[in-house]
């Protein structure tokens, strides 16, 4: 958890995005939060491949990212527990063009995945697009399919 890596007093160079210096809920709210010991900002943005490699080989100790970052395994990271809570919660929320997508059949469409579509099926999806290079299209008829959200076939 944070609460363990603040405990253990270790120095620790964070891969973040720029704006992590001042934002609340990142090294202020790390340090003062989970008493985190940072040393630095790298900034290498929000999960970027530099920034899992920079964890990877040594060169910083925690990166900032997202909880379906699908790619985490390859590079042997794993997320660490926000077990106070620091950052909010984010959800999935499908944002449409009204003029091309509004209506009833698309709004029923979606609070159907929407009564579906978990943070697992999120971060499974993103690294079967991410790690597997598989097609985004294929990837998201297999799971509505899946789902039995669209006939298959």
């Amino acid at each position: 958890t944070l609460t363990d890596l603040g405990r253990a007093k270790l120095p620790v160079r964070l891969a973040a995005g720029d704006e992590c210096v001042q934002r609340a809920y990142c090294a202020p709210g790390l340090k003062k939060t989970y008493g985190i010991r940072l040393t630095g900002i790298d900034p290498k943005g929000l999960g970027t491949t530099p920034s899992k490699r920079a964890v990877q080989n040594g060169q910083d100790q925690m990166l900032v990212t997202t909880t379906t970052d699908g790619t985490l395994a390859q590079f042997g990271l794993v997320i660490l527990a926000d077990d106070k809570r620091l950052q909010n919660a984010d959800h999935i929320v499908p944002v449409v063009n009204r003029s091309r997508a509004g209506g009833a059949r698309v709004r029923n469409a979606l609070d159907q995945l929407n009564t579906v579509l978990t943070t697992e099926d999120l971060t499974s999806l993103n690294e079967q697009v991410d790690s597997w290079r598989r097609l985004p299209q294929d990837v998201a008829k297999n799971y509505l399919r899946s789902k039995r959200l669209i006939p298959a076939g």
